[in-house]
């Protein structure tokens, strides 16, 4: 019972003037009552020692080992809890990996849409909408030919044209050009002038690279009966792309 005697500590460095310590020695009949209350507890304890292990067990099992026991057990309690956080700290490693390469599955999928759409309009084999550009070119003499058309559409290639469309004809991955009387061949197909050059991207972008001096635009502009010129479009519709001629 250290606990009840631990306010009763006498204090040091202190003396009467006879040289003596006061005495914390209480009155008899105090000491008596004190006595009466320290067993009134203790039996209070073993009461209740004894009803907790007639309804637990364990508890009365516990009371009655030693103490190198007790603290054996304490210790086999701590290993467990030692492996089971570490077994926790596993599954939440594991639940982070999978939920990692879920997301990396997730960017995948997504990359491969991205590149699946980028292909199906490289190809022509959906239609596209967007802002854009379109290119009006006469040609009263046919002095335009087809390697010039050719040159202009990859000029709006080079620029980040998306979808290009030439007098209604969509010119995919694929399309090819050749020389026809009075007019082009596109994918087996002719066309005569006015030609008119449609292309989906930025159109500041694409305006500016068809507009530089001694580029494609400039030298069809320089052709005796020829004109062209570039338009800025908040928004074209381009068809997919027919069969193959």
């Amino acid at each position: 019972m250290s606990e009840l005697g631990g306010g009763l500590e006498p204090v040091r460095g202190e003396h009467w003037l006879g040289g003596r310590r006061p005495s914390m020695r209480p009155p008899a009949r105090i000491q008596s009552r004190a006595a009466i209350a320290v067993v009134a507890l203790a039996v209070g304890f073993l009461v209740a020692v004894q009803a907790a292990g007639s309804e637990d067990r364990p508890l009365s099992r516990l009371a009655g080992e030693r103490p190198e026991d007790l603290t054996r057990i304490l210790a086999d309690l701590n290993e467990e809890a030692d492996r089971l956080a570490q077994q926790l700290a596993a599954l939440r490693v594991r639940l982070a990996r999978y939920r990692g390469s879920a997301r990396s599955d997730e960017a995948a999928i997504h990359d491969a849409r991205r590149t699946l759409e980028d292909l199906q309009v490289l190809s022509g084999l959906v239609p596209v909408e967007g802002p854009g550009v379109a290119i009006s070119i006469e040609d009263q003499d046919g002095a335009v030919s087809w390697e010039m058309l050719l040159d202009l559409i990859q000029e709006l290639r080079d620029a980040g044209a998306e979808a290009i469309d030439l007098n209604g004809t969509r010119v995919a991955a694929s399309t090819w050009l050749g020389p026809a009387d009075a007019g082009v061949v596109v994918d087996g197909t002719r066309i005569e002038p006015p030609y008119v050059l449609r292309a989906i991207g930025p159109p500041d972008v694409i305006g500016e690279a068809l507009n530089i001096p001694g580029g494609p635009v400039s030298l069809l502009q320089a052709l005796p009966g020829v004109s062209a010129e570039v338009a800025e479009v908040a928004q074209l519709v381009l068809p997919r792309a027919g069969p193959a001629g």
